[in-house]
């Protein structure tokens, strides 16, 4: 029912099926564990925090934009100019959507998302201008990122190609040219451990109880853990062990060899 209970759980079940939704221009181009539509916007919300020299209640705007701006692919899908279909249907297709949307909701709330989804499309604000380019800027990041993890540096080019110049907003254009700067430097940049790696490893090492199963130190498995990832990923392009299963019979083998 819509603005009740019912219309809300539908709302954030929608929301959900925006984290199971994949980016296209990812998927297309085989990178491995494409992001969501949801992590791309939760990203863009966070950088919609750091921007400087921007007044609280700016950031405030950018965040709400930047977490509502492509929730209607969590019911259109991610179209891009590979599916054939013109920017006016592509629109047409995501408005209902929104409508839809929004409608599950309390007539107040419904009318602030719509808004903000119209005030992005529409760029009319300083507010739309500058999440386009946070839109811009995090694919970019995440091309970067994905360049990264899979060891092949420059098979994204066409990202950066198609859309540095894109840019408007002298605050993100700042932040692109660190980005950029950094993947062109020979430097070795250090990407954050897999935190699914993390949570996979404590499962394994210890019972429900919270005891710890194996009589090598804890820091040396996880040492070796890490020294077998790096390996794995020189030799394979795979940056991760991808089963609880895989990762318990390798520390099962480290465990043997040292008795």
């Amino acid at each position: 029912m819509s603005g009740g209970v019912d219309g809300l759980l539908e709302f954030l079940l929608y929301v959900g099926q925006a984290k199971r939704t994949l980016r296209t221009g990812w998927v297309l181009r085989g990178v491995e564990r494409a992001e969501s539509v949801a992590d791309h916007m939760y990203r863009m919300a966070v950088m919609s925090l750091l921007l400087p020299t921007v007044s609280e209640q700016s950031k405030v705007r950018c965040m709400k934009l930047a977490l509502v701006h492509d929730l209607a692919e969590s019911v259109v899908g991610d179209l891009t100019e590979f599916d054939g279909i013109p920017k006016s249907e592509k629109h047409r297709r995501e408005s209902e959507s929104m409508l839809y949307l929004t409608r599950l909701l309390p007539v107040n709330v419904g009318k602030e998302i719509f808004a903000l989804f119209n005030e992005y499309v529409d760029q009319k604000t300083n507010e739309a201008n500058l999440v386009k380019d946070l839109d811009i800027f995090d694919m970019l990041v995440q091309a970067y990122e994905y360049e990264k993890i899979q060891g092949e540096n420059g098979f994204l080019e066409e990202f950066f190609k198609s859309s540095v110049n894109k840019v408007q907003t002298d605050i993100v254009k700042k932040w692109l040219q660190e980005l950029i700067q950094c993947r062109s430097s020979t430097k070795k940049v250090q990407l954050p451990s897999d935190s699914n790696l993390n949570t996979m490893l404590k499962h394994v090492l210890y019972d429900n109880q919270g005891t710890y199963l194996y009589k090598l130190p804890v820091s040396d498995i996880r040492e070796k853990v890490n020294d077998f990832i790096s390996s794995k990923s020189q030799n394979d392009n795979s940056s991760s062990i991808d089963t609880t299963e895989c990762l318990t019979n390798f520390v099962k083998d480290v465990e043997d060899r040292y008795d």
